[in-house]
């Protein structure tokens, strides 16, 4: 399930902005080898901190199937007997993974943010144009949220529902920092070749490339939208590019191109 960074029809160099720079290209693949780690619950002790395409091949079969379903009914609808079902498994498979109903929507949503930033880190992997890294991520992030239908759904209803900072689930919670953090760490690298604007704040910007990226995904899987991956991604970077004003002074970006290159 491993996201290629360079799709056949949706070829992240197409997308080009402020600075676009040719010819940076890692392959990002790493060695798969797996571990059986369950995903425990957040109400307890934090999980182990392990990458999970690494992760036994049940979890990703639970996982995958449970996206499907959600896609279907939603993920408060979804029961454990019908990911059980869909999966081939045994309940206590799933308990054993995921565990009750509760605690499966978090550990499901734990384990398809901790995949959707390793389909980031590597697609951008070697890439030393940060604007590239953050072009190269978001089609492998739209890309991974194509392929697991659902998913899209699950993180924004339950990562953004109202309720969670005044006695919302812990678990819930750090995802969001995790993943707002981790976009905004990619934000923040932009700087490394570009000046940008000062407002609005990087962490503002990290918020709309997320809302942006997932609100795409759940829109073309919801309306059955025929946008393709490249469209979605243009329209993520116009949010980029609007926040990079031109080279830094020294020079390790390039100029945007004054007739106005195709974003």
């Amino acid at each position: 399930m491993m996201a290629d960074p360079a799709p056949d029809d949706d070829a992240a160099g197409d997308v080009r902005g402020p600075g676009h720079r040719d010819g940076h290209r890692g392959d990002g693949h790493r060695d798969d080898a797996r571990h059986d780690t369950p995903v425990r619950d957040a109400g307890g002790s934090p999980s182990p901190r392990r990458r999970p395409a690494r992760s036994s091949r049940t979890q990703l079969k639970l996982f995958e199937a449970a996206m499907v379903i959600m896609s279907e009914k939603g993920p408060t609808a979804t029961t454990v007997d019908e990911v059980a079902a869909k999966a081939g498994v045994s309940k206590g498979t799933v308990y054993y993974n995921f565990g009750s109903k509760k605690s499966m929507v978090e550990g499901l949503l734990s384990y398809g943010i901790e995949l959707v930033l390793e389909h980031i880190a590597d697609a951008g992997a070697q890439v030393p144009d940060p604007r590239e890294r953050l072009l190269r991520g978001t089609i492998a992030a739209l890309r991974f949220l194509a392929d697991n239908p659902g998913f899209a759904r699950l993180a924004v209803a339950e990562i953004w529902r109202p309720g969670h900072e005044e006695g919302g689930s812990g678990a819930l919670l750090r995802q969001r920092a995790v993943v707002i953090e981790r976009i905004t760490a990619m934000v923040d690298e932009l700087g490394e070749y570009y000046a940008v604007a000062p407002h609005p704040d990087n962490r503002s910007v990290a918020v709309g490339i997320f809302g942006a990226t997932f609100m795409l995904a759940m829109d073309r899987e919801v309306r059955q939208s025929e946008r393709t991956t490249q469209q979605a991604a243009r329209t993520v970077m116009t949010l980029v590019d609007g926040y990079i004003l031109g080279p830094k002074a020294e020079g390790r970006g390039l100029a945007p191109d004054p007739g106005g290159a195709p974003v």
